[in-house]
């Protein structure tokens, strides 16, 4: 994260709640059981409950971080994902790379998905990659024009899964976009759905599942 940099304010910095949490999903993976779905990605994974919105999935694993960017987890795969040996893995990431941390664009988040896809398959050349498109931002909350800085607006989130599908071409991927589902007849986040303008609530989650589940 940026905030209280002291110095290097252009490379990623790691924060406590970071670290412990990257130390639960590690204690997780040695009790893990083969053949289980892994959701891996930032906070938007982080935060879902697992057990409300996917009961029907027995051995599921939440590697979730908040706070974390598709160029860290790439350097987490193995502890988040490997070592788990699912069967199946949900990832969504990209929305902290257009923050204020560092401000990647589409092509970079793309190409650093598109390195952490490959670990899994050649891994796990059974496993299959599900990629979940990025969600829309309340912009006049958190748009970079009412946050004063990054790069984060809904056409550029919306960007990401385009360039997803143009830089990872392989039929081991798909590609589940529930961008729409936030939006308005105007295209404009739903409010209601946020509870901060970034992340979702209950009800938010309960569109996004559901149209994972539709894409299945």
């Amino acid at each position: 994260m940026r905030e209280n940099m002291i110095y290097d304010s252009n490379q990623y910095q790691l924060r406590d709640y970071i670290v412990e949490r990257i130390a639960e999903v590690i204690a997780n993976n040695r009790n893990s059981v083969p053949g289980g779905v892994v959701f891996f990605g930032d906070s938007l994974t982080q935060y879902l409950n697992l057990g409300k919105f996917f009961p029907e999935y027995k051995n599921a694993y939440n590697s979730g971080v908040v706070g974390i960017s598709s160029h860290m987890l790439l350097h987490f795969v193995d502890e988040g994902v490997i070592k788990y040996a699912p069967k199946t893995v949900f990832l969504m990431v990209g929305t902290n790379d257009l923050g204020n941390t560092v401000m990647a664009s589409p092509r970079d988040i793309a190409l650093n998905v598109k390195e952490i896809v490959e670990i899994i398959h050649y891994n796990l050349p059974e496993c299959q990659i599900n990629l979940v498109s990025c969600i829309p931002c309340v912009e006049k909350i958190h748009g970079y024009r009412a946050k004063g800085d990054g790069l984060r607006s809904n056409e550029i989130l919306q960007m990401v899964l385009s360039e997803y599908q143009r830089v990872i071409p392989y039929d081991y991927v798909k590609f589940i976009n529930v961008f729409p589902e936030l939006l308005d007849t105007d295209g404009n986040a739903v409010e209601r759905y946020y509870r901060d303008g970034l992340h979702i609530n209950d009800e938010g989650y309960r569109l996004l599942v559901d149209k994972v589940k539709q894409q299945l």
